[in-house]
């Protein structure tokens, strides 16, 4: 009895020293493990995880808004595997996509890729489906769908994307061939700029590179250009050059968009807040 009562002893100075050490962690571990359970696309999962982190610390407004983001993202979930509209299945797919990409979630994100892809058949399916496989490292499937594109749905956008996914896999040659051919369009988007850029990059054309990629920043809204800067640094297209005076240059490049400060927006014209802001009544 009295080596049992020890035990008990010992047990319950572990249990209150464990529940002690785990009040302290709980927030900081749920909200990582609803991180992980998102990478897998385990929605549910990573909501319940959220959750408990946002009521492990009520202070914390990230781990709130965490839980919002992810509530939204099932029920556009739920409400994809119901839509019969293709266009508002679409619509749908979309939201949830960018959901994905904006949480670093690419693994989730390539599923839905492969779903748009597999209903639309376009250019514009095609490179968004191959820009989430090469962020998952997967150039040479990258490299398959945009090669069975017909030549009349391609375009300098997806010519750049294969050279990008040619040159990943070490056919520097091909990639090399692929970006002396491929003529930008007058006024050409930025995202085509950026794609040209690290099409030139991964081919060693860098002065070519960097200024396609001054191009796009100044063509990218201020709004934005945080997101595609930082996309920049961690591209290894433009790893070689991370280092160097030039590259640090462009980055400090300033978007020339106008934009307005309420909405982000270039215009009032499909502002959220048209017509009940100063500015869009003129005053």
């Amino acid at each position: 009895m009295r080596i049992s009562g020890v035990l008990a002893g010992l047990l319950v100075g572990v249990v209150v020293t464990w529940t002690a050490t785990a009040r302290a962690e709980t927030a900081q571990q749920a909200h990582a493990a609803g991180g992980a359970l998102l990478a897998q696309g385990d929605l549910r999962g990573s909501l319940d995880a959220y959750a408990r982190a946002a009521r492990a610390d009520r202070s914390n407004q990230e781990y709130v808004q965490q839980y919002m983001l992810v509530r939204r993202a099932i029920l556009l979930e739920d409400g994809l595997k119901k839509e019969t509209d293709a266009t508002r299945w679409e619509r749908t797919a979309q939201a949830l996509r960018s959901f994905y990409v904006s949480q670093g979630a690419h693994r989730p994100a390539l599923a839905v890729d492969e779903q748009i892809h597999a209903r639309r058949n376009t250019t514009w399916s095609a490179a968004q489906l191959a820009e989430t496989q090469l962020a998952l490292d997967m150039a040479a499937e990258a490299a398959h769908v945009l090669s069975s594109l017909s030549p009349s749905h391609t375009n300098a956008a997806t010519r750049s994307l294969l050279a990008v996914a040619l040159a990943r896999q070490g056919k520097a040659d091909a990639a090399r061939g692929i970006a002396d051919a491929v003529s930008l369009p007058d006024g050409a988007d930025p995202g085509t700029l950026y794609t040209a850029a690290r099409m030139h990059a991964a081919v060693g054309n860098t002065s070519r590179a960097l200024g396609l990629l001054t191009r796009c920043f100044e063509a990218v809204p201020p709004s934005l250009l945080g997101a595609i800067k930082g996309h920049a640094q961690r591209s290894p297209e433009f790893a070689a050059l991370a280092s160097s005076g030039e590259f640090a240059e462009v980055l400090r490049t300033e978007s020339k968009v106008p934009e307005s400060k309420c909405s982000g927006g270039s215009s009032c014209a499909g502002c959220p807040m048209r017509g009940q802001c100063p500015k869009s009544r003129g005053q």
